[in-house]
C-alpha cells in the first residue's frame, strides 16, 4: 500500500498504545517533553470519534499525516497491533515500544505480540526508562534537529535568562498549531501575548522561524500559520 497524498505535519508523532496502565506514563512523559521540545505527540481517544468507525477514521488520518510513529505493544493491545499494520502498509517510519514491568505487561490478549515478534523493540522500564526513550525520539527527530539548528544560529549572542525565554517562545509558537493544519496568524499573536510575551518579540520569531522553514506564515489581511 502506498503511503497516501496527504500534507504530513513535519513534527507530529503519532503514539498507538493500550488506555489501561500505560496511557497514563505516557501522558505524563509527553507533558514534560512538549515544554522543552517542538514535537507533537498525538495520542487518540475516546473523545476523538463517537463510534468505532469513526474512531478508526481518525487514526488512520492521525497516522497518515504523522511523520513518525510509536506503537506501544504492551500486553498484546489488538487495536495497537492493527495501528501497526496499518503504519507499516503505508511505510510510515516508527518503533515499537514495550514495558518489561510485569504489571504493566499482564494481558489476556499478550498473544498478539508474536505478530510483531520479528520486529525490533525499545523496551523500558518505568516512567523514567520510557521518558528517557522518548527525549532521545526527540533530540533525534529531523524537525528538532532543524528547530535546534535554528536556536543556536539565532542565539549565539544572547545569554543564559534570554535565551531561555527565546526558546520558550520558538516553542510555545510551534505547539499552538497542535492538532490544527492552520491557524490565523492573528489569534496566534494574540494568544502567545497572553502568556507574557510582546506582539513585537512575537511577530519577530514569527518572522525568524518562517525565514528558517519551521513555520509557513501566507501573507495577506488574512494570514494563516502552518507547521513546514
Amino acid at each position: 500500500m502506498a503511503r497516501k497524498k496527504v500534507e504530513i505535519t513535519p513534527n507530529q508523532v503519532f503514539v498507538g498504545l493500550p488506555w489501561r496502565n500505560v496511557r497514563p506514563r505516557y501522558e505524563n512523559c509527553i507533558d514534560k517533553l512538549e515544554k522543552k521540545y517542538p514535537l507533537h505527540f498525538t495520542i487518540v481517544g475516546r473523545k476523538d470519534a463517537q463510534d468505532a468507525e469513526d474512531l478508526l477514521g481518525v487514526i488512520k488520518s492521525r497516522i497518515d499525516t504523522s511523520s513518525y510513529g510509536i506503537f506501544d505493544a504492551t500486553g498484546g493491545n489488538a487495536n495497537v497491533s492493527l495501528e501497526y499494520g496499518y503504519a507499516e502498509a503505508i511505510e510510515l517510519p516508527r518503533a515499537i515500544y514495550l514495558s518489561t514491568h510485569k504489571a504493566a505487561s499482564t494481558s489476556k490478549g499478550g498473544v498478539i505480540i508474536s505478530d510483531l515478534g520479528g520486529k525490533r523493540r525499545i523496551e523500558y522500564k518505568n516512567e523514567r526508562s520510557l521518558e528517557t526513550h522518548l527525549e532521545s525520539l526527540c533530540k533525534n527527530h529531523d524537525y528538532s534537529k532543524r528547530f535546534e539548528s535554528f536556536l543556536s544560529k539565532r542565539g549565539r549572542r544572547l545569554r543564559g535568562t534570554e535565551k531561555r525565554r527565546r526558546r520558550g517562545l520558538a516553542v510555545r509558537l510551534v505547539h499552538y498549531l497542535d492538532g490544527k493544519p492552520s491557524v490565523r496568524r492573528a489569534d496566534l499573536v494574540q494568544a502567545i501575548q497572553a502568556a507574557g510575551y510582546s506582539a513585537g518579540d512575537v511577530e519577530e520569531m514569527l518572522k525568524k522561524l518562517h525565514v528558517e522553514g519551521l513555520l509557513n506564515v501566507s501573507r495577506g489581511r488574512i494570514a494563516k500559520v502552518r507547521i513546514a
